[in-house]
């Protein structure tokens, strides 16, 4: 008796798995390429367009004083990359040359009109805040010396009388922002940001032989 066997054809479910693999397949080598051809283009783009982002911008070729009157040899032109400079920076020595700096400039610094006194005013009266006075302090008018201040630091300025009860003594001045610092004068001062009732108050303290001291407001205080 002869044994029947079963046929041996695949059944339709595993055929269609295999077109299904066979398709994803052919989608995943598809999006590789693309992909790829992308990041080829794109920096392709990136370096055609690389020279044309260059841009000439002056530097400091040296250190640079506050309130110094800069001159060409204090200049270098250099071509950089317009996303490494400012779009405030200067294209020129010319736009430069003949300026006060507001404030100190280091070798290989970008110069930036911000740095520069403009046509208002010295270096002083262009750091002076809006609604301020700027006053010159002498260093001897307090009977201690000032701490190792800063341009920026803010201080107090306390008053007493010689002799009188320490309850009378108060605070005249507060928040008081240090504009310069003392220079190499015969008599060192500084520059203090006063509104009006503060450099009245310090006049009046000063005339009647008060007693006045600084004190450092920490940073952030």
């Amino acid at each position: 008796m002869t044994e029947k066997r079963a046929p041996t054809t695949t059944p339709d479910w595993q055929a269609a798995v295999r077109r299904r693999t066979r398709f994803y397949v052919f989608v995943a080598v598809l999006l590789a390429a693309l992909f790829g051809f992308l990041v080829f283009q794109f920096f392709a783009d990136q370096q055609r367009i690389a020279p044309g982002e260059l841009t000439s911008a002056v530097f400091a070729s040296e250190d640079i004083e506050i309130d110094t009157l800069i001159t060409a040899d204090m200049l270098d032109i250099r071509d950089v990359s317009t996303g490494a400079v400012p779009t405030s920076h200067f294209s020129f020595k010319e736009q430069v040359v003949g300026h006060l700096t507001l404030y100190p400039l280091v070798k290989g610094e970008v110069v930036l009109p911000e740095k520069l006194a403009g046509d208002q005013g010295g270096a002083v009266a262009q750091r002076c805040p809006a609604g301020k006075w700027c006053v010159s302090i002498p260093v001897t008018w307090f009977i201690a010396a000032p701490p190792d201040l800063a341009e920026g630091d803010r201080v107090e300025i306390a008053s007493a009388l010689p002799g009188r009860d320490l309850d009378e003594a108060g605070f005249i001045a507060a928040r008081v922002e240090v504009v310069a610092l003392p220079g190499e004068g015969e008599e060192p001062a500084f520059v203090l940001a006063l509104d009006d009732q503060e450099a009245i108050s310090l006049l009046y303290a000063r005339a009647n032989e008060f007693q006045l001291l600084v004190l450092l407001r920490p940073a952030g205080g």
